[in-house]
């Protein structure tokens, strides 16, 4: 099961095939680097979260909602990851969208909604 809550607005029913990319990326400090044997002498400092989602077509109302929940300089997302629910602070500084003019009761969709989520 799909978990996506940004801002406390539910969208896990709006991702696309049911999932999305999830990655760990480790940080170090400057003073990482390899010696002169060539071994590696890591000073790690954190590791940080990116998730990539593309989403199902939306109406108008509900993918604005989404624009403005993904254009605050941070934000709260539930999701889950490999160790489980989590509930991480990330930000994003792209949202790609394309006007679809479909007749569905008069609404506006918007398709091709796709955005990355750096943890910060």
């Amino acid at each position: 099961m799909t978990i996506l809550e940004i801002n406390g607005h539910d969208y896990a029913r709006w991702v696309a095939d049911g999932g999305y990319d999830w990655s760990r990326d480790d940080l170090d400090s400057e003073k990482t680097k390899r010696v002169k044997n060539g071994t590696m002498r890591r000073d790690k400092i954190t590791e940080k979260r990116n998730l990539s989602f593309a989403m199902l077509p939306m109406p108008e109302e509900l993918a604005a909602q989404l624009d403005s929940d993904l254009h605050a300089k941070q934000f709260s997302v539930r999701y889950h990851d490999l160790h489980g629910d989590q509930t991480r602070e990330f930000y994003c500084s792209k949202l790609p969208a394309k006007l679809r003019q479909v007749v569905d009761k008069g609404n506006l969709l918007w398709d091709g909604i796709s955005f990355s989520l750096h943890e910060i």
